[in-house]
């Protein structure tokens, strides 16, 4: 039955990264440009490699791209806008200006004629009229810095369109005070003007009526742009372009350019398939192949697990799809994508190793998208490299930080190689692409937030989780340290002894010292049935059987396992309550209830612990270590020779009933490991060479 199950989850297995591969390949395909590939890589500064080119068909010449945005930034700069005038601004304020007047004159306790409240609302309604023939724009032109010309708009009414200067127009500011200086001129002379005054707020009623027409300009700058040619002449069919052996100068770079944008254009094919795209497919299932046998040949362990196979992939996945998205968008650099967060977060998961290699595939695909493929991959594949290396932990905020810079420095240098050789001279340097590198770099920092994501997605642990989790504030080993106070300082010198262990044997001492402080948890629910925990002359374990007391012994793997996925702890970390006593003997009452049953077989199983055995170095030096250090304070005399005669025998012991058989651990690893927890417990022990007597110690008594 086991063998049948064993079987099933292997062919699921199987399927389920058929599937993944298939659909990652598939959505590389749907990512990929589909469009012909020059067949002559050239970089400028450099000799022509190939055999001497004759143009294949006739090709405009384009204009550099910046000479192409000089010439368009000239017509904007001398560009007029138009703003259009609202007819019925003007109507619907006068009415309510009229309104309010005669609203006004209840207020105002005058004795006046029809006719001269004719003659009064027509005036207010002419001078404020007047300033909205001329009218009134929101700010003044320089306000609107998207505009070119700022000394005159066109001015569209009705279905007439007039160019007039731009001080012409009112603004609701200038407006303002020129109607406050009219009317305080005429109501010096007039007192009915000045008693409305008081009441009526003839300001209020100016509001704009020129209009910044967003839609009618955008058209006029299209049609405007579109009459700027992209192109200074022509190449004819069999002309020679360049030699064999020639240096790739400024002016056949851009010929060179301009043949391979056409060739490109040519062969562009926008449906489902063409020649062009099967020889790229062909290219990337290779490099998924190359990635599959890389997986199961030198990192079977990785490849075994579906969350590492999905982490690989998805990654991939998603950082060419933000490949695709700027390469879309003409405005941006393919530099600004963050690239080399895909090493990062590789590195913290799987290693360094993996991560250059999934980098490096992921590079290779991206390069099919980028314009200088060659200068592309060899400036990504080195900074990718240098970031690895260069993170070699991040557990702390700043070393992100520190990474970020080195990415960008590296990035500073690599570029300016490649311009140095293209331009020959530092003046033609494209200085301002520079900034795609800072952005890069800053965008880097995000890493933070995306380990966290895929941590939660995939149930990973990083070390950023491993540091929180290790502070003994932590509500699970806050609770241990009241409830149990011998197993919470047992634990403490646990995780000493095995950090030390495995930085020195190789393995995550972050992983190791989280794994040892939570590795006896399950001894809060029973804290008094272990030796660490009992007061003096008190033992519960007399009340018990032998299999009671073992009972009571075991379940603390049990309820660790539980109060970890209470408190929500990474299953890496529940590995090691698990693991730490491994498929081991609960030999003391074992060989106390043989002694009182010499004549019965009993059964081991009912007297071990439920296990697994360490599956990773890790687990193993945290078994080792739980075993030795609670088996050192019972030793009556703890010295050099007595240490060492404990830690041999428990390791020994381990090794022949193959508790340690799962873990990929080394003779030389056994080999370092005793010599390492003999000196860390000599230290922990102030163990102290013992000085030969000088003959004089009996008389000094």
């Amino acid at each position: 039955m086991g063998d049948r199950k064993t079987k099933l989850l292997n062919l699921f297995r199987k399927f389920y990264y058929a599937l993944y591969l298939i659909l990652t390949f598939g959505v590389i395909y749907l990512l990929l440009p589909k469009q012909g590939t020059f067949k002559y890589e050239f970089q400028k500064g450099r000799p022509w490699a190939h055999q001497t080119l004759i143009a294949p068909f006739d090709f405009p010449v384009l204009k550099p791209k910046e000479v192409l945005q000089a010439e368009k930034d000239s017509l904007m700069k001398n560009y007029i806008p138009y703003f259009t005038m609202k007819s019925g601004v003007k109507d619907s304020q006068l009415q309510l200006l009229e309104k309010n007047i005669d609203e006004s004159f209840n207020v105002v306790e005058v004795d006046v004629d029809s006719q001269s409240v004719k003659q009064v609302k027509a005036y207010f309604t002419d001078l404020v009229g007047r300033f909205y023939d001329r009218g009134i724009i929101e700010s003044h032109v320089k306000k609107y810095n998207f505009l070119g010309n700022e000394d005159e708009i066109n001015l569209i009414q009705g279905n007439r369109s007039r160019k007039v200067p731009a001080s012409s127009v009112y603004t609701i500011k200038t407006a303002y005070h020129n109607l406050s200086d009219s009317l305080s001129a005429i109501a010096v002379t007039d007192s009915l003007i000045m008693k409305l005054l008081g009441v009526v707020e003839v300001g209020s009623f100016l509001e704009a009526n020129v209009l910044y027409d967003e839609d009618y300009n955008k058209t006029k700058t299209e049609e405007l742009l579109s009459n700027v040619s992209s192109t200074r002449g022509a190449v004819l069919d069999g002309v020679r372009i360049i030699s064999q052996g020639d240096m790739v100068n400024n002016d056949n770079f851009i010929i060179l350019e301009s043949l391979k944008q056409a060739y490109e254009r040519n062969r562009m094919h926008g449906g489902w398939i063409s020649t062009s795209i099967i020889g790229q497919m062909i290219l990337i299932a290779a490099l998924l192949t190359i990635l599959v046998l890389y997986l199961q040949n030198f990192n079977r362990k990785i490849f075994w697990k579906k969350r590492n196979f999905s982490l690989i992939l998805t990654t991939i996945l998603v950082t060419v799809v933000m490949a695709r998205v700027i390469f879309e968008n003409e405005s941006l650099n393919l530099y600004l994508l963050p690239i080399c967060m895909l090493p990062i977060i590789i590195r913290t998961f799987l290693g360094a190793r993996m991560a250059i290699m999934i980098h490096v595939i992921t590079v290779l695909i991206i390069g099919f998208m980028a314009p200088n493929s060659f200068e592309y991959v060899f400036i990504q594949i080195i900074a990718g490299t240098v970031v690895v290396v260069s993170l070699s932990k991040m557990h702390r905020r700043g070393h992100l930080i520190i990474t970020s810079f080195i990415l960008m420095a590296t990035y500073f240098v690599l570029f300016l190689g490649f311009e140095i050789i293209k331009e020959a001279d530092f003046s033609n340097i494209a200085w301002r692409d520079l900034i795609w590198f800072v952005f890069n770099g800053v965008l880097l920092l995000l890493t933070y937030l995306l380990i966290y994501v895929f941590e939660k997605v995939f149930g990973f642990i990083s070390d950023v989780t491993l540091v929180e989790l290790s502070d003994t504030n932590h509500p699970l080993l806050r609770k241990l340290a009241e409830v149990a106070p011998g197993t919470f300082q047992h634990s403490m010198q646990v995780a000493n002894l095995a950090e030390e262990t495995i930085l020195r044997i190789g393995g995550n001492p972050m992983l190791v010292r989280t794994g040892a402080l939570y590795h006896d948890v399950g001894k809060i629910n029973s804290s008094e049935f272990f030796i660490e925990n009992q007061l003096e002359g008190r033992n519960p374990h007399d009340k018990l059987s032998n299999q009671g007391s073992v009972d009571k012994i075991v379940s603390h793997v049990l309820d660790g396992v539980k109060l970890a996925k209470k408190y929500n702890l990474p299953e890496s970390i529940v590995d090691f309550i698990k693991m730490h006593h491994g498929k081991s003997l609960v030999k003391y009452f074992y060989l106390k209830q043989k002694e009182l049953n010499p004549d019965i077989e009993l059964n081991k199983n009912d007297f071990m612990y439920p296990g697994p055995n360490p599956t990773s170095r890790e687990t193993a030096v945290v078994m080792l270590a739980d075993s030795i250090e609670a088996a050192s304070r019972s030793l009556p005399v703890k010295n050099a020779e007595s240490l060492q005669k404990l830690i041999t025998q428990i390791i020994d012991s381990k090794i022949e009933n193959n508790e340690l058989e799962d873990a990929p651990l080394t003779f030389k690893d056994i080999k370092e490991i005793k010599t390492i927890f003999l000196e860390k417990m000599k230290n922990i022990y102030h163990v102290r060479i013992q000085y030969p007597s000088d003959g004089n110690d009996d008389k000094k008594k």
